[in-house]
């Protein structure tokens, strides 16, 4: 009976992926950009003796925060409101009311 691997851990100091396999953390070797919103990602596992690689895609799917700078060539629209609050508590950064509370 194998083990199922925990979840990766989302703080903002210890963002990581953990191996499908071992659940040991993966390390980003490399990533090749193939749209401005898109880019393929190679992955390799930490622990030597599982030595699992993986090739995955990243996607920009919705803005959590407007830019300071945006690109009039990109219409991103805004993850719900409830998301993006979720997302910026779990990394730690300052949400909308507690911007203006400031």
């Amino acid at each position: 009976m194998s083990a199922t691997p925990l979840p990766p851990e989302t703080t903002r100091s210890n963002i990581r992926r953990c191996c499908p396999d071992c659940g040991s953390p993966l390390v980003k070797r490399s990533s090749e950009c193939k749209h401005v919103l898109l880019s393929t990602t190679y992955l390799v596992c930490r622990n030597v003796v599982c030595g699992a690689t993986f090739a995955g895609v990243d996607e920009i799917t919705h803005r959590l925060s407007p830019p300071s700078f945006p690109n009039p060539e990109i219409d991103l629209p805004y993850a719900p409101r409830v998301v993006r609050k979720g997302v910026l508590q779990a990394l730690g950064l300052p949400t909308q009311q507690e911007r203006s509370h400031d």
